[in-house]
């Protein structure tokens, strides 16, 4: 045994002492790592829905195709009550057709590039010598008005990428994340206290008087906007113009491209050498509502107290228009699907509701999450119950990065603690044994964390995610282990089904003495 183990085990017992310790089924968790392990469907799953459906941007057809795909998958697994679920009416979807962008005088260069979400297309083909102008600064574009007319605005600068973890979790920082007693210590291991700069801020509302800077490039006749990958080489960055309400303004074309390649165009101008650029964009705004839903699927409870109690399982479906959204969430929907299918598999009769929930439209701000919740939980200005508030036991949602699961982030639930450990114990051999106090940010359970349900989010090993993966061209399937996939369903089952199983619902937070 190990010094961290023993140090573990020790706590446990002081912190279990006086009441009986959490019943584990080790029969069933056998069961479940049998299933998970060795007749996995889970990289099947993550396949169709990043190589057969690729980006799953929230409001377009390839969004709805793959949730109907997954609706009958989930159907085809003999889940109950399996449906498509829609939140939101006012909302827009955006698509790209085709674009390109070239560099054709002095000599030819074909550019590595990709578009912002949301943006208008161009009208045709549009060629011109760029100028470097912080398109970013009120101030700048100010200088330039009424000048910029039909003209390509090129960035002066790239800013790098900021401290981010990558690589597993050493023992030291997961031993020193459950130590905390702050949810929100710096250091935390959701990486929200590191720099994840990748160039924000590119246009928005932002000038002096609340002026807006889309608003003042569509009104300049700008052409497009150029700027570097803040990623590693070869590697684009996506961006979503923050305007997706139907009636929005649509924002003129912006562009990532390579960053070495928008180095050499800014070397090129420092030594008076000009260059002519030919791009186009050819996009679609979609407005159907059916293309903003929910997906649900549900093992239904057997108890006949417990039965419309429920346990909440599941991640966003929706990913940025780069890549494939394998990382960020395919693997969390094909792992918590996968979950689905073990625990049917397997033929248990949960007491509680055992209901999967795939959400839309996380990247524009959790809007599916907070759709459920508004239509299903709670009032989100008074909160009051609508009917699910004071049923749901918890939420375990799987979204951050897919990589192996080595832990569970508390979100400041110590109540939940000796819970989870037990939960956890029979997957230390693989690594899996932090309960940590801390909160974790950023993704679907927040909006059920805020009316006070349990809901939690899994550490998980950064890997290569934060530096390469996250909202870029490279968040592919090739980044994943199949092993990977397989533990994770294996942990995430375990909780699941002990959570429907126990005779009392999740402990909640004290919330101002209450």
């Amino acid at each position: 045994m190990t010094l961290r183990v023993g140090l573990i085990v020790a706590f446990s017992i002081v912190a279990t002492s006086g009441y009986a310790q959490e019943p584990v089924d080790t029969d069933v968790v056998a069961r479940i790592k049998e299933e998970a392990f060795q007749r996995s469907q889970v990289l099947d799953t993550l396949s169709y829905l990043t190589d057969i459906y690729g980006p799953r941007l929230t409001g377009t057809p390839a969004y709805y195709e793959a949730a109907v795909w997954a609706k009958q998958r989930l159907e085809g697994w003999d889940l109950a009550n399996v449906h498509l679920d829609p939140y939101r009416d006012d909302l827009r979807g955006w698509e790209m057709k085709s674009y390109s962008v070239e560099m054709i005088e002095p000599r030819y260069m074909n550019i590595t590039a990709l578009p912002d979400a949301w943006t208008r297309g161009t009208e045709g083909e549009v060629t011109g010598e760029p100028i470097v102008v912080d398109y970013t600064s009120w101030e700048a574009l100010q200088e330039l008005k009424g000048t910029l007319r039909g003209r390509i605005l090129l960035s002066p600068e790239i800013r790098a990428q900021g401290r981010m973890r990558q690589g597993v979790f050493t023992d030291e920082e997961l031993a020193n994340a459950e130590r905390q007693t702050d949810p929100n210590n710096e250091g935390r291991l959701d990486n929200a206290d590191l720099d994840r700069s990748r160039d924000r801020g590119r246009g928005g509302r932002g000038g002096p008087g609340g002026g807006d800077i889309n608003q003042f490039l569509i009104e300049e006749g700008v052409a497009a906007v150029i700027r570097g990958s803040s990623k590693a080489p070869g590697i684009l960055d996506a961006n979503q113009q923050r305007y997706t309400l139907k009636g929005d303004i649509k924002p003129v074309p912006h562009f990532s491209i390579s960053r070495e390649q928008h180095a050499r165009m800014l070397r090129m101008l420092e030594r008076d050498t000009t260059f002519t650029l030919k791009l186009h964009l050819n996009v679609t705004f979609h407005e159907d509502p059916k293309y903003h839903t929910n997906i649900i699927a549900e093992i239904p409870g057997t108890d006949p107290e417990l039965k419309d109690q429920l346990v909440l399982v599941g991640g966003h479906f929706d990913s940025y228009h780069s890549g494939t959204g394998a990382a960020d969430n395919g693997a969390g929907s094909a792992v918590t699907m996968e979950v689905m299918r073990v625990l049917m598999a397997l033929g248990v009769e949960p007491r509680r509701t055992i209901r999967l929930v795939l959400w839309g439209s996380e990247e524009q701000g959790h809007l599916g999450s907070r759709g459920y919740i508004a239509k299903y939980v709670a009032d989100p200005d008074t909160g009051a119950d609508l009917g699910e508030l004071s049923r749901i036991s918890v939420y375990f949602n799987h979204d951050n990065n897919g990589h192996d699961i080595r832990g569970i982030h508390g979100q400041g639930n110590e109540a939940i603690r000796p819970i989870f450990e037990r939960y956890l114990e029979p997957f230390h051999q693989l690594g899996a044994e932090t309960v940590s106090v801390e909160n974790a940010g950023g993704t679907d359970h927040l909006g059920f964390d805020a009316v006070n349900i349990p809901a939690f989010e899994w550490i998980q090993d950064p890997q290569q995610y934060f530096y390469t993966q996250i909202h870029s061209s490279m968040d592919v399937l090739d980044l994943f282990s199949e092993e990977t996939l397989r533990r994770n369903t294996a942990i995430i089952a375990t909780f699941v089904y002990h959570a429907a199983m126990r005779d009392e619902m999740m402990p909640r937070k004290n919330v101002n003495g209450r």
